[in-house]
């Protein structure tokens, strides 16, 4: 007994090792080059996250890690992500080789690439899911409970835990939604299943996230300020649309071929999987109806947050669990059909993760490419206000930008729908004064002063129409010790006081 546990453990512990050497490689070029992308040039106060409702991220990002952490951040999301991979291969029951490709896809898909290159997102995304997987395990283990008291607690647990992954994020609530939808799909495949057992199960489950939901909702009465107004989480629900339902069925679509966002490309191989499942369920005539629902439930749940957008804004970051769904049809389909021992399959799988590698590769190197072009514009700015005005280094340094550049100025970096990797400091927001002046304290450029009064600026406003726009000398210019950078034409994003 003790020799086989010993064996198990050391089966996870290879598995663990080979999983986080696919992630080094995968990553390998993001943490060895500094890039400040979008989002990680905002300081970390001690009220982060509240306002939103992530009051666990607060505890992680500000009382535990006191802010950013380059390179360790992402080598510890790393780190969880790879130890969350090695306990679903043990819950969704694959071994041997198909555990081991199961984890090399679910590492390398680029989805994850657009979690980690948020400073402030990368390890809490790991751990989500981690939690995610746990809570799950911990909820199966309650089933061989026979006492009440010690099953009523180990639910209680898998709420509380649920609980806390949502303070963190609140889209993990859809992790183990689509673990549990597929545990399902694969228990049509026993012996021994029965639906009204099933269904028992999915009812209890279905009430312990509602439960988290619930105790989550108190938690943030209680920790968190009230928001006042429209915030960041209202904002995705405040536009309107006429084709609600097309258009998420569109979006639907696009991620189903990968044509949604750059790197989603290998995600066709799930949907040409699926097609192929459907025939197979069809012909076999057991559990088809069953079988044919749970599998379009898992193909639609990680892409269910779209649904209820009508800003028009669907950022990758959303679709937490298509990696998982990504590897678990794949590696499913294989073992269904019986062909993982096939040369062909294991080509096209070695072709399938390094053509993930090189999507996250090239996500990561475009972003480099924009951070070293904003960089060296910042440090042209910087050089032209110390030449014209050296004097000011010795004042309080208030700074305005006014306008942004257009688009197209970052285009020869950026790749197509390749979202935040293809952000400019200068051009996000449309010209953000609070990202730009944090942006030049993060890259060691200068430390700048953001205007903080209508009085001063209501000194220069009329002013800044005659001036020419940067690249020009003379779009610098200093009105009573403020200095101010005309970027375009089109005023940008408004300042907090006006």
């Amino acid at each position: 007994m003790l020799n086989s546990l010993n064996t198990k453990e050391e089966s996870l512990i290879k598995l663990f090792l080979f999983s986080f050497f696919i992630a080094i490689i995968t990553y390998g070029f993001a943490l060895t080059n500094f890039t400040l992308t979008i989002d990680n040039e905002i300081p970390i106060f001690p009220d982060y996250g509240l306002d939103l409702g992530r009051w666990g991220q607060n505890l992680i990002r500000y009382h535990l890690f006191k802010g950013h952490l380059q390179y360790f951040s992402l080598l510890l999301s790393l780190f969880l992500f790879c130890v969350a991979a090695t306990r679903l291969t043990n819950l969704l029951k694959f071994q041997g080789l198909s555990a081991y490709i199961f984890c090399a896809l679910f590492i390398s898909f680029p989805q994850i690439a657009y979690q980690v290159v948020f400073g402030m997102m990368a390890d809490i995304a790991a751990l989500g899911v981690l939690l995610s997987v746990l809570s799950v395990e911990l909820f199966l283990k309650s089933h061989d409970e026979k006492s009440i008291t010690k099953k009523s607690f180990q639910l209680l647990s898998v709420a509380l835990i649920l609980m806390f992954t949502l303070s963190l994020y609140q889209a993990f609530i859809f992790v183990p939604a689509v673990i549990y939808a597929i545990l399902f799909f694969q228990n049509t495949f026993k012996e021994s299943f029965r639906l009204r057992d099933e269904l028992k199960n999915i009812m209890l489950f279905v009430g312990v996230l509602v439960s988290s939901l619930i105790f989550y909702y108190i938690s943030v009465k209680i920790i968190c300020p009230p928001i006042e107004g429209s915030g960041y989480l209202s904002s995705f629900v405040s536009g309107e649309s006429d084709n609600h339902f097309l258009n998420f069925c569109s979006i639907w679509l696009k991620n189903l071929v990968g044509s949604f966002y750059y790197g989603g490309k290998t995600f066709f191989l799930v949907s040409l999987s699926s097609l192929f499942l459907i025939v197979r369920f069809v012909l076999d005539k057991k559990h088809t109806f069953l079988r044919i629902i749970s599998l379009f439930s898992i193909l639609l749940i990680p892409f269910l947050m779209s649904s209820i957008i009508t800003n028009g804004y669907h950022p990758p970051r959303l679709y937490l669990t298509s990696s998982l769904v990504f590897a678990f049809i794949i590696i499913f389909t294989i073992n269904y059909f019986k062909i993982n021992k096939l040369l062909s399959t294991k080509i096209i799988l070695v072709i399938a993760v390094f053509t993930n590698v090189y999507f996250v590769t090239n996500l990561f190197y475009s972003a480099n490419k924009i951070y070293k072009q904003d960089k060296n514009i910042a440090e042209k700015i910087d050089a032209v206000i110390q030449s014209k005005y050296p004097d000011f280094f010795t004042t309080e340094k208030v700074i305005y930008f006014y306008g942004y550049f257009p688009y197209e100025y970052h285009e020869k970096f950026r790749l197509k729908n390749s979202e935040i990797f293809g952000g400019s400091i200068f051009v996000w927001d449309n010209g953000n004064n609070y990202r730009i002046v944090n942006f030049f304290k993060g890259a060691d450029v200068a430390d700048y002063k953001m205007i903080d009064s209508k009085e001063k600026f209501d000194q220069f406003k009329d002013s800044i129409n005659t001036m020419p726009i940067w690249p020009n000398h003379e779009s610098i210019k200093m009105f009573n010790d403020v200095v101010v950078v005309k970027l375009g034409n089109q005023k940008g994003l408004p300042l907090y006081f006006e």
